[in-house]
């Protein structure tokens, strides 16, 4: 028999096992090695495929990755019923072994061949879906890179000029641009982390009792300035049967109504995006209804209609070009009516508009409700909180004179302590109602800081001031003794929110 193309593994146990003259009378056990060499040969050729994809570290490889295991498994397991087949052979006469002996190791190798084209197959497979999501990442942070840099572009150009002219007049010609500009910095920031919070599945559903005819009444008139911007005009609907008082999470369902509100703006123009909320039905107390959000914008091809709930993905790399947007805010508004037990649907035409809705399925609530603006409001005013007195940690100069500014509008009474171990020596000697606590600061950090705080005072807030993505801190931190934590940089309404808070308990 040739055995130049033995593989050599092979040809070791079967000098080691068989005679050449045993092999050479007998073409059914010659063709049965040939059939043996070949899956030797064919594994080799899997090892260096599986070698090369194992390089892989996307998520969409790691997840095949247990499969595969189960067949090696497998694999191993034919492989050993075949070598101690080969053992078995050894010594005896070969018209003793019987025919059905022969096919059932036949039948072993079919199957262990099946399981190696599979397996290859499905590396085959993983490897091309981890090379378009890498592409579908780059193609993201390209676009995040964009839309990061155009705002941060007019803020900085902006104060440049203003520094240059030194004037009241170009103060005021350019105020409202740098706010324009840093809200959406702002706004683009949350997205990301609201994201990253949804994938680590640290997203907390609240049940919250509140007026939704006026919650949708209020975010609607909250659009109207963004929608006049492509002379678009915003109309409310609601079923005349439909209950207003429910019990859900306004601040989540905020996130959403403005998610699909702001995305109809912005595709369409000199037209009108309809909000309509139709009552399904009420049984044993609870609501059924479902949510549309219509508009008469561009629309979008149907084939394009599951990529865009995809992350890291719009509908066509051109449209963020041409509109803007980093594709996060349908992938979010997804994850989060998920969370709420509902799903997105969206009907859709070209050139003639589309429609995205959702159904709710929620708890009523009995007694009149107003709406909480302090939850989701965008047009709360700040409070005044004359006589708060507030003791703010920080050791980064330029966010001490900032806070100090904001907050002493509000008629707080604001102490600073540029590091842990000077608030500590301020609390001990002074009376505070709340403690604005930085957590990443010299000499000594804010967790020390509030250790040693909480030894004497398990009362008094403390609110951690935090760059932090993660929203299990709380959860993790609370043995250290935060109440809450805001996340920087902060949105001064939503710090005059949380102070006023604990104003009004004093």
């Amino acid at each position: 028999m040739d055995t130049l193309n033995l593989n050599r593994n092979l040809k070791r146990q079967i000098d080691k096992f068989l005679s050449g003259e045993l092999i050479e009378n007998n073409s059914q056990l010659k063709e049965f090695i040939n059939v043996v060499n070949q899956t030797y040969l064919n594994y080799e050729k899997d090892a260096e495929l599986f070698e090369q994809s194992a390089k892989l570290n996307d998520k969409e490889f790691m997840e095949i990755n247990d499969k595969v295991k189960k067949e090696l498994a497998q694999k191993e397991f034919y492989q050993k019923q075949i070598i101690d087949s080969i053992y078995a052979l050894s010594g005896v006469d070969i018209q003793l072994v019987s025919k059905k002996d022969i096919l059932s190791l036949i039948y072993l190798l079919n199957e262990e061949i099946k399981f190696k084209k599979k397996y290859q197959d499905q590396l085959l497979l993983a490897k091309a879906a981890a090379e378009k999501a890498n592409e579908a990442k780059s193609d993201f942070l390209s676009i995040m890179s964009h839309e990061i840099r155009t705002p941060l572009n007019a803020i900085i150009g902006l104060i440049y000029i203003m520094e240059k002219e030194g004037t009241i007049e170009s103060f005021r010609e350019n105020i409202d641009v740098l706010k324009y500009s840093s809200n959406n910095l702002f706004l683009l920031i949350n997205n990301i982390l609201d994201f990253n919070k949804i994938e680590a599945g640290k997203i907390n559903i609240e049940k919250t009792a509140f007026n939704f005819k006026d919650f949708i009444y209020q975010i609607g008139k909250s659009s109207e300035l963004k929608a006049s911007e492509n002379l678009n005009k915003i109309e409310v609907q609601f079923d005349d049967k439909f209950i207003s008082n429910i019990i859900s999470d306004p601040l989540r369902l905020s996130q959403i109504m403005n998610n699909l509100i702001s995305n109809a703006i912005k595709f369409t123009k000199n037209g009108v995006i309809k909000i309509q909320v139709d009552q399904i039905s009420v049984i044993d107390g609870i609501s059924t209804f479902k949510v549309q959000v219509q508009d008469s914008g561009i629309g979008i091809d149907i084939d394009k209609f599951n990529l865009i709930f995809e992350r890291f993905t719009q509908a066509e790399t051109k449209t963020s070009r041409e509109y803007g947007g980093t594709g996060l805010g349908l992938v979010i508004t997804k994850k989060l009516l998920q969370l709420l037990g509902s799903d997105i649907e969206l009907k859709s035409d070209i050139g003639k508009g589309s429609n995205f809705s959702f159904i709710l399925k929620v708890p009523l609530e009995d007694k009149a409700l107003g709406v909480n603006n302090a939850i989701y409001d965008s047009d709360y005013e700040v409070k005044k909180m004359t006589g708060l007195k507030v003791l703010l940690v920080e050791d980064n100069l330029i966010n001490v004179k900032i806070a100090c500014k904001i907050i002493s509008q509000w008629e707080v009474s604001i102490d600073v302590a540029e590091n842990g171990q000077i608030a500590v020596d301020k609390y001990n000697s002074n009376q505070y109602d709340v403690i604005l606590m930085d957590l990443s600061m010299p000499v000594m950090d804010g967790y020390e800081a509030t250790k040693i705080i909480r030894q004497n005072n398990k009362k008094i807030p403390i609110v951690a001031l935090t760059a932090t993505v993660s929203d299990n801190f709380l959860e993790e931190k609370k043995e250290i003794g935060f109440n809450e934590y805001i996340i920087k940089p902060f949105n001064p309404k939503e710090l005059n929110m949380r102070l006023f808070g604990y104003f009004s308990k004093i």
